[in-house]
């Protein structure tokens, strides 16, 4: 993956066929991937050369939390808000806050908590079979937090989706 010092725009591509995972595209390059299992497999992802394992629990306290693969140390946590969105936080301090960018649209955006309203990554959200464009701000390029919430931001965009459908056949 390139570096992501300026704003970029990448692609998250929805899996040509069942069992494949989604595909994320960095100007034509693939930058890393996703593949999503429900609860209680974990799921698995790859960006800029590093796996990483997403477990997540809806049961009395949901969250998810994400590890680097092969190892069982947490690296970063996400609970989600009774009020929408969630909150991220990481080993190394850093907190980051999941939530719609303006209260009529339908982009998603971290914000980092010590830095106020400053973007670091936002995803448009849309029908999941369409992919979705997600922008990296060129405050956010270099963090290391970053690659962690690309990933991260996809995925809850793709469990959103999963609990819809799943909710759906519940009631019809």
């Amino acid at each position: 993956m390139t570096s992501l010092a300026r704003t970029r725009e990448l692609i998250w591509e929805y899996p040509e066929q069942e069992n494949q995972p989604f595909i994320l595209w960095d100007e034509g390059t693939k930058a890393g991937w996703l593949h999503f299992h429900e609860a209680p497999a974990d799921s698995t992802a790859e960006i800029k050369g590093q796996r990483w394992v997403f477990r997540y629990s809806a049961r009395l306290h949901p969250r998810i939390t994400m590890l680097r693969e092969g190892s069982q140390d947490v690296v970063a946590e996400y609970v989600p808000c009774l009020t929408g969105g969630g909150l991220v936080s990481f080993e190394s301090g850093a907190r980051y806050r999941w939530r719609k960018a303006d209260i009529w649209g339908s982009k998603w955006c971290f914000r980092h908590q010590e830095q106020g309203s400053s973007v670091c990554l936002s995803q448009e959200t849309g029908p999941l079979t369409q992919g979705g464009r997600v922008s990296v701000c060129c405050g956010a390029g270099d963090s290391p937090e970053t690659p962690v919430l690309l990933l991260l931001a996809w995925f809850l965009r793709v469990m959103d989706f999963e609990m819809l459908v799943e909710g759906i056949f519940r009631v019809g």
